[in-house]
């Protein structure tokens, strides 16, 4: 799982390394749109939902393995 979670956010042109710290706005200078888009790419890799109520507690990669890990 977290392989996949990877490889969806080394797809992304503004990311080139990636450690569970990795602050998604900070490190990488994602957007609210880019995140968004990245978890709709792991949705669908991984076939579950993560509500949109969630997504302003993403700020890490280690959040979005956590919060796959806890569905």
């Amino acid at each position: 799982m977290k392989e996949k979670i990877l490889k969806i956010l080394l797809d992304s042109p503004k990311i080139d390394s990636v450690t569970p710290e990795s602050n998604l706005l900070t490190d990488f200078g994602l957007s609210s749109l880019d995140i968004a888009e990245i978890v709709c790419a792991i949705e669908d890799e991984l076939d579950i939902e993560i509500p949109d109520k969630d997504l302003v507690h993403i700020k890490t990669v280690g959040d979005i393995y956590s919060f796959v890990d806890a569905l």
